[in-house]
């Protein structure tokens, strides 16, 4: 690996560092809150919404009283870099569960030859993008829901420990 690209690397686990130790350890809130955040977080990465997700994250933390501050630097992880990382598997989990085949090269060169008409047109793409969406919806729903308990109990346990070390109790002090 080149020496830039270490560095770099490098200085994204300082940032990570510093945001869990800085905005998630030393909150003012308890555990809970805390962990529903980055739970929240974690579950809207993974759903196929980009442009909404620091908006739903925002909806969903305040409509189940968690921290709103925690969830929206986690969604920035779904971004154009790791858009086929993150959708791919999503994509693949859900095309299991309901069964469909995976999609070959006649089928995306099929898109290049829609048939006439506006009305034909619009039913081939609709029905064309739900073949598609369908499987990639379900599968970053059950993804998504897997990553966020999993992320919930971690952040829990994480925080809390911390805490129990550091403070002697759940709430920081001043809390």
């Amino acid at each position: 690996m080149h020496r830039y690209a270490k560095r770099q690397t490098f200085r994204m686990w300082i940032r990570i560092r510093r945001f869990v130790m800085h905005s998630i350890l030393h909150a003012d809130d308890p555990p809970h809150p805390l962990a529903l955040g980055v739970a929240i977080g974690l579950f809207v990465t993974f759903t196929p919404t980009i442009g909404l997700q620091m908006l739903l994250v925002m909806f969903l933390a305040w409509a189940l009283r968690a921290n709103k501050v925690v969830g929206i630097p986690i969604v920035w992880l779904s971004n154009p870099a790791t858009f086929v990382p993150i959708y791919l598997p999503c994509y693949q989990v859900g095309r299991l569960i309901m069964g469909s085949e995976p999609k070959g090269r006649d089928w995306w060169r099929s898109l290049h030859h829609p048939p006439e008409g506006f009305v034909n047109k619009t039913e081939f793409y609709w029905t064309s993008i739900w073949e598609i969406i369908g499987p990639l919806t379900v599968g970053c729903l059950v993804v998504a829901s897997i990553v966020a308990v999993l992320g919930y109990c971690l952040a829990y346990s994480m925080i809390y420990t911390y805490r129990m070390k550091r403070f002697g109790s759940a709430t920081p002090p001043g809390a």
